[in-house]
């Protein structure tokens, strides 16, 4: 753990500000706090109803509402865009970078993703800060296309630059504001006019946001245990697969991503999946292409393991969760939506992984030393635990990874090392320390990829890797995104 801790971090909230008055009319209807395919969405009509992110229902002809377009980050979650919605498919030969003006509210003051008793990041004082358009186009949804190519729909998509550095921390909300300043054109020709109001994407209920990649989780389940008075709640991606017709005959790897401290005692299901991409960035669109998988992430109420090596039941109770998708009777998919209503999902036994960041990777640690024959491999990032516990991860699969400004998970592993040697192991220890200018940006990481897999190419029980410069903090936000480690979880399959 880091010495900046959820119990320390002092964080100033800043007093809201209301902006209602001042905005056009705005939209009606927001994503609840719950998002996606969650069951709070789905009392509201899931993501397509009055909390979703579109469509709304039409008002007066011209522009409907707006939402902000967010992604998630190792940094937290960031806006790339505003989807712009109208009553009518749009012409994209009428719209130029300067047809709108869009600005984003920055976050407020002391707010710091995944950090202790942090302040609403929307309870913020500041003016919204313009933000340039680099890309618009027009789309049938109100989401970023990777292609940035127009395509026939009611959605006019003004994208903003991306920080190519994911690992960056966001300083943004996700309250956005739109001002049409030129007109623009339907595909029937009708042409709306430009206007002085000034939308925003704040309503009753919150504010209307899409999340690429969240928005498909379902939130808010409960595992339970009647005699023991016992529960965990927990959110889970289902394929696309599993959706489609016939998706309950096959059966799905299964990755169990534990967050940290940051998002207990006072975090919510929502921040699991959004104040770091520990366990969203397994369900990201071009990441399920690859490794199709179901992910599920626990939500605690309290911080689960301390760094005296102390642990709550939810630990106990995590794997208990686990160990009830194996017994593949879980038909809990939202009532609400036909694509998943009475399914029974099936999960490979062979292919159970486990993965976490900090109290996420010590607990992760626990359940494979506790656990042996369950899971096939483990992804551990930044976590540690007392050497003389993790004695039967000597004949399993698992990749360590640490910073070596991490005073503490990078010399604890060192200590493990003996242990499992002597238990019989063979562990990859090298001496190199890896370079995290090579984690970004994405699309370059060949260099990372021939190193991370010389190294892994020893087939190894354990190998532990360390990043030259890199802190505790920066570890969570930057490690996820090495590719030929989330590929390496994937080849393992338990005999």
């Amino acid at each position: 753990m880091t010495d900046i801790s959820r119990r320390n971090f002092v964080t100033v909230g800043a007093a809201f500000a209301g902006v209602a008055s001042a905005m056009g009319s705005g939209v009606q209807a927001v994503r609840a706090a719950g998002g996606g395919n969650g069951f709070m969405a789905a009392s509201a009509g899931g993501p397509d109803g009055p909390d979703g992110p579109g469509p709304n229902r039409h008002k007066a002809p011209g522009l409907q509402g707006i939402c902000a377009l967010c992604e998630v980050t190792g940094g937290g979650e960031k806006v790339y865009g505003i989807a712009a919605e109208y009553d009518a498919a749009i012409d994209p030969a009428s719209l130029t970078h300067d047809t709108y003006t869009t600005s984003v509210f920055p976050a407020a003051q002391g707010f710091f993703a995944g950090m202790p008793h942090e302040p609403d990041k929307n309870d913020t004082t500041a003016a919204p800060k313009p933000r340039p358009v680099v890309a618009i186009y027009t789309s049938d949804g109100p989401a970023i296309r990777p292609d940035r190519q127009s395509v026939t729909g009611r959605y006019v998509i003004t994208e903003f630059r991306h920080d190519p550095d994911l690992s960056v921390p966001t300083i943004d909300s996700d309250r956005v504001t739109l001002t049409q300043d030129k007109s623009v054109r339907t595909t029937g020709g009708v042409v709306y006019a430009a206007s002085k109001t000034v939308w925003s994407n704040a309503g009753r209920r919150g504010n209307r946001v899409a999340i690429r990649g969240v928005d498909a989780w379902e939130q808010h389940h409960w595992w339970w245990d009647d005699t023991r008075s016992a529960w965990l709640e927990y959110s889970i991606y289902l394929p696309k697969s599993f959706l489609a017709e016939g998706g309950e005959n096959r059966a799905y790897p299964l990755v169990l991503a534990v967050t940290h401290s940051g998002t207990s005692p006072d975090g919510t299901c929502a921040q699991t999946l959004t104040e770091q991409c520990i366990a969203s960035i397994w369900s990201l669109p071009e990441e399920q292409e690859r490794h199709e998988c179901v992910v599920i992430t626990p939500r605690y109420e309290r911080t689960t393991m301390n760094d005296y090596w102390e642990h709550t039941s939810d630990v106990e109770n995590t794997y208990r969760l686990v160990e009830s998708l194996l017994g593949n009777t879980w038909n809990y998919g939202n009532p609400n939506l036909d694509d998943r209503r009475d399914k029974i999902l099936k999960i490979d036994p062979k292919r159970v992984y486990c993965t976490g960041w900090s109290m996420g990777a010590m607990t992760s640690l626990w359940l494979m030393a506790k656990h042996p024959q369950t899971f096939a491999a483990g992804l551990i990032i930044a976590g540690q635990q007392r050497p003389g516990d993790l004695v039967p991860l000597a004949g399993q699969k698992v990749l360590i990874i640490t910073g070596s400004e991490d005073d503490k998970a990078t010399p604890w592993n060192e200590k493990c090392i003996p242990v499992w040697e002597q238990a019989g192991s063979r562990v990859v220890r090298p001496a190199e320390r890896l370079d995290p200018a090579l984690i970004f940006p994405l699309d370059r990481q060949q260099k990372l990829t021939d190193q991370v897999n010389s190294y892994l190419a020893h087939d190894a029980n354990i190998t532990f890797l360390t990043f030259e410069g890199v802190d505790h903090m920066g570890s969570a936000r930057k490690f996820f995104y090495i590719k030929a480690a989330r590929d390496w979880l994937f080849r393992q399959v338990k005999a």
